[in-house]
């Protein structure tokens, strides 16, 4: 009989500044947390730099129900919860810190710095920086921004229980959010800029028959009113041109989804809306430097193909730097 795997629960370790890594993982979403967790199980010195606790967009969101081994679904935060305890059995080092640049990119050693103003060295970097929402680029969406503008319904939807509020969007992010919202609030306006909802079969059916949800369709939001937080939403109608008011509380924007501008200004070859390019195996088009998730040029953005892509990365990473120097 083979011998069992011994796990013993460890801390994550703090890196110094100047230290070496075989690899650098800038992310710690599902992708980033597959990619060290892979890495870690190649023997490999890992670091992962987040400017966030572990999870990514995967803790903000309510429920999961496509991610396999899960049939009754789970909360995004919880199976967030799970991978990082999962990775805390293993060796590796972890910092909340945001990467400003990476010096000698296409160098066989690169050199990580951080807005803490540390260096970290490393063999190769596996970009998993997932992304950002959209916004709408109104004047009032940073003017009432934490004040009744928000773009999460996971983090912030439980402060506006039994009152009304808006969801802005047209595609499953929206639907989804507006789903989670309707448990909670009194009544909910799904304000849609399009003439159709733009989402999976089962959940557009739960939100078209959900009474506490009124889908308002081929509709903008032109402007916002309120003295200290959001009180009034000025509609603008798509196709007469008229405008209405509606009372609410909070709007939730949801309006698609961006590669996050907090990634590091390098030349990646990236596609026309700025997803980076790579390969199957994860490559990018600088030497050493590898991309996963959502961040990379894809079909399918999901929690299982980002697991996928970070072990992909990780697997190659060993494959072509790590063992080629040993």
């Amino acid at each position: 009989m083979p011998k069992e795997e011994t796990v013993v629960k460890k801390e994550k370790q703090k890196p110094e500044f100047g230290e070496d890594f075989d690899v650098v993982i800038i992310g710690a979403g599902p992708a980033g947390m597959s990619a060290a967790l892979c890495s870690c199980r190649a023997k490999l010195k890992v670091l992962i730099l987040d400017s966030a606790l572990p999870g990514g967009e995967a803790s903000t969101a309510y429920k999961v129900w496509n991610y396999i081994g899960f049939p009754d679904g789970i909360l995004g935060e919880n199976l967030a919860k799970k991978m990082e305890d999962h990775l805390n059995n293993y060796d590796i080092s972890y910092s909340c810190e945001k990467v400003e640049d990476i010096i000698n990119i296409s160098s066989s050693i690169k050199t990580i710095k951080t807005d803490l103003e540390n260096e970290y060295n490393c063999k190769a970097v596996i970009v998993c920086s997932g992304l950002e929402p959209k916004e709408i680029d109104k004047p009032f969406e940073k003017q009432f921004l934490g004040r009744g503008i928000s773009y999460y319904a996971q983090c912030d939807g439980e402060y506006y229980q039994g009152k009304t509020v808006a969801v802005f969007g047209s595609g499953n992010c929206a639907s989804y959010a507006s789903d989670y919202l309707a448990e909670f609030v009194e009544k909910l306006y799904l304000i849609n800029p399009k003439d159709y909802l733009k989402a999976v079969s089962s959940l557009k059916e739960k939100v078209m028959n959900n009474s506490v949800i009124d889908i308002i369709w081929d509709t903008e939001i032109d402007d916002v009113f309120g003295i200290d937080k959001v009180e009034k939403i000025k509609l603008l109608s798509n196709k007469t041109g008229q405008s209405t008011w509606l009372d609410v509380s909070c709007v939730f924007v949801y309006v698609g989804r961006q590669p996050s501008k907090d990634i590091i200004s390098i030349e990646f070859e990236v596609d026309e809306a700025g997803f980076i390019l790579t390969d199957e195996y994860m490559r990018t088009n600088i030497p050493g430097v590898y991309a996963a998730g959502d961040i990379r040029s894809k079909q399918i953005r999901q929690i299982a193909t980002a697991v996928s892509d970070g072990m992909i990365a990780a697997v190659n990473v060993e494959k072509d730097i790590i063992r080629v120097r040993r």
